[in-house]
């Protein structure tokens, strides 16, 4: 792959070669298609100038064909003659392919000129009065404005402008003076003797068209013949000119396709090795960001950890300075107090470090094996009423079941105490009035311990990060934020999980999935 890249940067030549064989085939094509077009477009005024109007729409619709395809105004030019033919027996249609290309035309100032000057002929040809006056005010406007035009169409106009306003004779005075014997001519002359009535003269006119068409057909004959060698000779060197271009055009396409495929190989091994360096960068900067986390979280567990044993400390500390001071004397009631004081200090301590252990012990990848066989009902009923001493007079302990009695699950009886406790002593903390409930119910083939109370519940914005490690819905509350985290893992552990039920609001509510087999 190293040496294909290699080849690309040191092979220039390459794609220069290619470029110039395209280029070359290019200016080939467009020689024949130059060639085609003037030819066609001699042809056309050729036919144009002898009355023979439908040979000459053949041979200007060819030039329209050849056009190069990026020389505009070739493409108008020979619109515009087209537009010059049909306006004598096609008037309308002339109009509508002279207003589909005026806005091009104005591009160019000649073209322009000529199609300004069109739309007024088209307009004599329709004896349409006021339409002709606007299109030959325009023409005349820009005629005057724009330096260097041709000066071919003012005579026609102004003859056609004196037979619109009934100066029939002066009109005809201007043609005969001023424009030469043609078609143009003829045409002129027969348009205005029927704008008059005058069928003798249109009669005359006619004949003498016709002579003069004839005159010019015998021309055309001889030019009929010469166009059909010259068509001969100009079909063989297209087809010669096709070949070398077919074959010029197929070495090219072959060498802009090696060229294209070294370059898509090379796009792609530059994209792969782009998309390598990302990815490195972007797991270098996740380990980086996992790295600042995990020491951020040990400096945050350090300062729980510290805070939460301190506290307690500090009470047993205290107290125990108290008792052992000789120079204090005390009842034996109140040195029962601290005694018990100090014993509920080492038991939170012990809690806490009981959390730490398990944390731990739920990173292991050990399942927690499922042989104990626990009667629901009366396991958890004893849980829930062995709390009675803990919770005020006002607090109503009550365990509910769907179960029947003797219904039985197959699960790991010690987790799942750990478990049911830390919810029964959460519940209990945050509980001042009102009721603990334990429930129990079937579903299908897992069994549902759910514990509801009537506490301050979980604030809305802790909902969903209340089972991640350290986090405390009351931050004045003791511990350190680890309970809800080891239960949610026990329960996975032994195939089921612990989710909060976000639709109890007088509260919280706890609900423990187990599978009963």
């Amino acid at each position: 792959m190293h040496n294909i890249f290699t080849f690309l940067t040191r092979n220039r030549w390459m794609m220069v070669m290619s470029l110039s064989f395209v280029i070359c085939h290019l200016s080939i094509s467009s020689a024949g298609a130059q060639s085609l077009y003037g030819q066609n477009m001699r042809m056309g005024e050729m036919f144009y100038e002898s009355g023979c109007l439908r040979q000459a729409e053949k041979y200007v619709q060819a030039a329209i064909d050849n056009a190069g395809p990026n020389d505009k105004h070739q493409w108008l030019s020979a619109r515009l003659q087209m537009i010059n033919i049909l306006k004598f027996w096609r008037p309308v249609e002339a109009y509508n392919i002279n207003e589909e290309i005026a806005e091009d035309c104005k591009a160019y100032p000649e073209l322009h000129q000529k199609s300004l000057a069109l739309n007024a002929a088209i307009s004599f040809w329709l004896n349409n009065k006021d339409d002709f006056k606007d299109y030959n005010d325009e023409y005349l406007r820009f005629s005057n404005q724009t330096e260097g035009l041709p000066t071919v169409y003012d005579k026609p106009l102004q003859a056609m402008g004196e037979a619109l306003s009934g100066y029939y004779n002066q009109a005809l005075n201007t043609i005969n003076q001023h424009i030469p014997t043609s078609v143009l001519r003829h045409e002129l002359r027969l348009h205005i003797f029927q704008m008059k009535g005058d069928d003798k003269a249109v009669i005359k006119e006619m004949q003498l068209r016709t002579a003069t068409v004839d005159s010019l057909s015998a021309v055309m004959y001889n030019t009929n013949l010469s166009e059909a060698s010259t068509t001969n000779s100009m079909t063989v060197a297209q087809k010669q000119a096709e070949e070398r271009s077919y074959r010029m055009m197929m070495l090219s396409l072959l060498m802009g396709l090696i060229i294209l495929g070294m370059f898509a190989i090379w796009v792609y091994l530059h994209r792969r090795n782009q998309k390598k360096l990302e990815d490195k960068n972007e797991q270098l900067s996740t380990a980086l960001k996992m790295a600042s986390e995990t020491d951020q979280m040990k400096s945050e567990f350090v300062k729980r950890v510290s805070h939460e044993i301190r506290t307690p400390l500090n009470a047993i500390t205290g107290f125990n300075e108290i008792l052992n001071n000789p120079d204090i004397p005390l009842p034996q009631e109140e040195r029962q107090e601290l005694i018990d004081r100090i014993s509920e200090n080492v038991k939170a301590i012990t809690g806490i470090v009981d959390e730490l252990l398990q944390v731990a012990n739920t990173e292991s990848t050990q399942d927690y094996a499922r042989y104990d066989t626990v009667l629901c009902n009366q396991f958890l009923s004893n849980l829930i009423y062995s709390h009675r001493e803990e919770v005020k007079a006002d607090i109503e302990l009550r365990y509910t079941t769907k179960v029947i009695n003797r219904f039985s699950i197959q699960t790991n009886q010690e987790t799942l105490e750990k478990i049911v406790e830390h919810l029964i002593g959460n519940a209990i903390k945050f509980t001042q009035h009102g009721f603990i409930e334990l429930n129990c119910d079937q579903e299908e083939d897992t069994v549902k311990i759910s514990l509801t109370d009537t506490g301050c519940g979980i604030p809305a914005d802790k909902q969903d990060e209340v089972f991640e490690e350290f986090v405390k819905a009351d931050a004045f509350r003791q511990g350190i934020g680890l309970g809800l985290t080891v239960s949610r893992r026990l329960a996975q552990k032994m195939g089921g999980n612990l989710e909060l039920d976000k639709t109890y609001t007088d509260g919280a509510r706890f609900v423990l999935t187990l599978p009963i087999q």
